[in-house]
């Protein structure tokens, strides 16, 4: 029997109408799940907590003084000093949580969370700025 010019299929389904038999492929999702490990279990938070802070702090960010989007060109100060004071409170509520709460990991904490804002702010506010040129 000569080769095939091409890999025959690992398995054949039952054939179906028409008596064709169809080849059984692996289907791969297109996104996989979030990552269940990640900067926030060093943090000693979970990565529905690290998100909600996160989330929030952007949020505030955006929303302070009105959208951030119609006061593009207004002072920044309130919404800045809203968005950031809220991350320790907020991460000590998550670690008392999770009675881990003391002050190396609260602050280390806060800081982690307030880099990764401070890189989603600025990115938000860039993008914003050339949209609404």
């Amino acid at each position: 029997m000569a080769a095939l010019p091409f890999p025959a299929p690992a398995k054949l389904a039952p054939a179906g109408a028409g008596g064709y038999y169809q080849p059984v492929t692996a289907r791969t999702p297109f996104f996989g799940p979030l990552p269940e490990r990640g900067v926030w279990t060093a943090l000693s938070l979970t990565r529905a907590q690290f998100l909600a802070i996160l989330a929030l702090s952007v949020a505030l960010f955006l929303l302070v003084g009105g959208p951030l989007w119609s006061h593009l060109h207004d002072g920044h100060a309130t919404r800045l000093v809203v968005s950031y004071a809220v991350i320790p409170p907020a991460v000590l509520a998550a670690l008392a949580r999770n009675r881990l709460a003391r002050p190396l990991p609260v602050l280390v904490a806060s800081v982690v969370i307030a880099l990764v804002k401070l890189v989603l702010t600025a990115g938000l506010l860039l993008v914003v700025a050339l949209l609404g040129r």
